[in-house]
């Protein structure tokens, strides 16, 4: 299972969190009855450009952070990378339940065995770091804690390689669609919550 490094030079970053009066009257955002309110537009915009991570679409990032009723409640943009983290999580658990639910037929000494036991381990390591960035977000304190704010968005980053670990073992495993797909959607969210992490860089 080869994991790697990923390592991001992040230059000055400026956390803003967008505030309270941001209005939350709904934009329509084509997904049938769903609206995306300002903040979220906004944030998923900047996460589908940001150019020190690599990009989302925002069509996924609207509907993902639609997909959770907390996410037009949402008051700034600490609120919105919570709720992100949370279907993160998620989408992990399903993903690891699809794993496990496959290695009750798979053989011993198969390709399919090696592949779904090393992403049984992938989830398990992406898991851990999650709950660690998730823990660190909620009780950031800013430089009174002595902490950097890059150092959440470089945590959250973290668990995308477990994910690509996981993604390369599933290149021997084509027919499983399913588990490549929800696999690469688990990346686009860490991607997608690390952006919301960087919001505005100043060159």
């Amino acid at each position: 299972m080869a994991i790697s490094n990923t390592s991001i030079i992040f230059p000055i970053i400026v956390f803003v969190l967008l505030s309270t009066n941001i209005p939350t009257q709904a934009s329509d955002s084509g997904s049938g009855n769903s609206k995306a309110t300002n903040l979220m537009v906004e944030a998923c915009k900047n996460a589908s450009i940001n150019s020190y991570i690599k990009t989302v679409p925002e069509e996924f990032c609207l509907s993902t952070l639609q997909s959770d009723i907390r996410s037009i409640k949402a008051k700034d943009l600490h609120d919105l990378v919570l709720i992100a983290m949370d279907i993160t999580k998620g989408r992990l658990t399903s993903a690891s339940g699809m794993v496990k639910k496959m290695l009750q037929n798979a053989k011993k000494g198969t390709v399919r065995m090696r592949v779904l036991r090393f992403c049984e381990v992938d989830y398990e390591e992406m898991a851990s770091i999650l709950n660690i960035c998730d823990a660190m977000i909620r009780n950031y304190q800013g430089y009174k804690g002595n902490m950097r704010f890059q150092e959440l968005a470089s945590c959250v980053n973290d668990a995308y390689d477990p994910a690509g670990a996981c993604e390369e073992e599933l290149q021997d495993m084509p027919e499983e669609a399913a588990l490549f797909k929800e696999n690469t959607e688990l990346q686009m969210l860490v991607w997608m919550g690390t952006n919301f992490l960087v919001p505005m860089v100043v060159p």
